[in-house]
């Protein structure tokens, strides 16, 4: 093989690894866009579930000692 023809297939082979590089970065981007995605989920489902607790606390029937209490507090 002359020069040209090894500097070409030398030259293509370092296309090549720095392509396949790149997507493999890119592919691992993906991944953690993926996980980001799956953590908002979670915490938006952990966030429902806090507030259906709270509403069911508020929505429970209060006590007499529960309002006299708020009252005196001054949170009625």
């Amino acid at each position: 093989m002359s020069t040209a023809n090894l500097t070409i297939l030398g030259v293509m082979l370092l296309v090549g690894v720095a392509s396949a590089l790149g997507l493999y970065k890119a592919g691992g981007k993906s991944q953690k866009a993926d996980t980001a995605d799956q953590d908002v989920k979670d915490a938006q489902g952990a966030l429902n579930r806090a507030l259906a607790m709270a509403q069911a606390e508020a929505d429970k029937p209060a006590t007499e000692s529960d309002i006299l209490a708020r009252l005196n507090r001054g949170n009625a």
